[in-house]
């Protein structure tokens, strides 16, 4: 996907982060409905390509829908969109972050849709991009993904863009999904054969056990992968008890013990003797914890590091993952999109998506971080009072 640098924000108060924040006037916006709406060329074009179509002005402002973008909106009529920016219409968690709507926040400045809008109005050729939403649907949190493409038209002295929308939301869970569970797979399955063929030449004790934790660690990798699924699929079933702390506690430390990424690296668990347990699902709050601290670990030098605390605040029962590092500014915008990963290999881009989903979606808490180059980076699970 493209990168930009989002546009620093005015002494005066910023309208945008990114894109223009400017919109037609009232007039303006009920002249360019009328012009399209009965057009013949712009009839033709919405009743005749299959998908998602939209025809927006210089402002990036819906004119016209196609009848399969209302069915996916379940819009009632069309003003349910007229006006809005693509993001405004489809719910985008981030459009209300920009103080000018869809296309003026800071992680507007890596959506491929307006990219491709913005590109496509400077060069006067069509544009294809990638974006991904998070929205929220019935108080569900969604990830949709959508390959788009941007065509300049001017009609009658009006430039518009024409804009196609096709969910490809499937296609991508399906290629992480397998990259991630093929990438975990494979490192395990490679120490499983080494331990093996030790044991071919010897017995060994520590052979023995290194193929025993790895065959517990790839039935870990298996349940946390048909977990994630079953989590999209709307199909995980919740079982809340007061979690026992001391036993979390060493669950935790034997995940790591021998993994390859807390090799010469310390985790420090303080969760305070005494302290009133939350009510919550044990396997969730454990896989939740689980990639913070492996997220930390991989961020943490030799000899660093990583904290792990809980505390009641306020009558809200919370855990705390730290590491020293900080993340650049530039991913702060994207950590929790599915696909996204600032490593380079295949197989990540999972954790912190699916943190957060489990959290929001099945435990009724919040995920969220804080990361600075004073402070370095701590990232919360916060658990609803019991």
């Amino acid at each position: 996907m493209t990168e930009r640098n989002p546009q620093a924000p005015s002494e005066e108060g910023a309208k945008t982060y990114f894109a223009s924040a400017e919109r037609a006037s009232e007039e303006e916006l009920a002249e360019q409905v009328a012009l399209v709406i009965h057009h013949p060329v712009i009839e033709a074009v919405l009743e005749s390509f299959c998908g998602q179509i939209l025809v927006l002005n210089r402002e990036r402002q819906i004119l016209a829908a196609s009848p399969e973008f209302e069915e996916a909106l379940a819009a009632c009529d069309m003003r349910d969109y007229v006006g809005k920016r693509p993001g405004e219409a489809l719910g985008c968690e981030h459009a209300a972050e920009g103080p000018g709507g869809c296309g003026t926040s800071r992680a507007c400045s890596h959506c491929g849709a307006v990219l491709a809008i913005l590109s496509a109005q400077r060069c006067g050729n069509s544009k294809y991009e990638e974006c991904w939403i998070g929205i929220r649907r019935e108080n569900r949190r969604a990830s949709v993904e959508f390959r788009v493409k941007a065509t300049p038209l001017c009609l009658a002295g009006v430039d518009l863009v024409v804009f196609a929308l096709q969910d490809i939301s499937d296609e991508k869970r399906r290629g992480v999904l397998e990259q991630a569970f093929l990438h975990d797979a494979r490192n395990i399955l490679g120490g499983i054969i080494t331990w093996s063929e030790v044991l071919l030449h010897e017995p060994s004790a520590e052979a023995v056990s290194s193929i025993r934790t790895l065959a517990l660690q790839l039935r870990e990798q298996l349940a946390g992968h048909r977990l994630l699924l079953q989590a999209e699929k709307g199909e995980l079933v919740v079982t809340p008890a007061a979690l026992d702390l001391p036993a979390l506690a060493r669950a935790l430390g034997e995940m790591f013990s021998r993994q390859p990424c807390g090799e010469g690296k310390n985790i420090v668990i303080r969760f305070p003797a005494g302290a009133v347990p939350p009510v919550s699902d044990r396997s969730l709050v454990l896989r939740i914890l689980g990639n913070m601290v492996t997220n930390a670990l991989e961020a943490t030098g030799a000899g660093g590091s990583v904290v792990v605390r809980y505390e009641v605040r306020a009558g809200t029962p919370c855990f705390s993952v730290h590491n020293p590092g900080v993340i650049p500014a530039q991913v702060v915008p994207r950590i929790f999109q599915r696909s996204f990963s600032t490593k380079s290999e295949p197989g990540h881009g999972l954790g912190t998506y699916g943190m957060r989903l489990l959290a929001e979606q099945y435990l009724g808490g919040r995920v969220a971080f804080s990361s600075t180059p004073a402070d370095g980076t701590t990232f919360t699970l916060t658990l609803p009072a019991g």
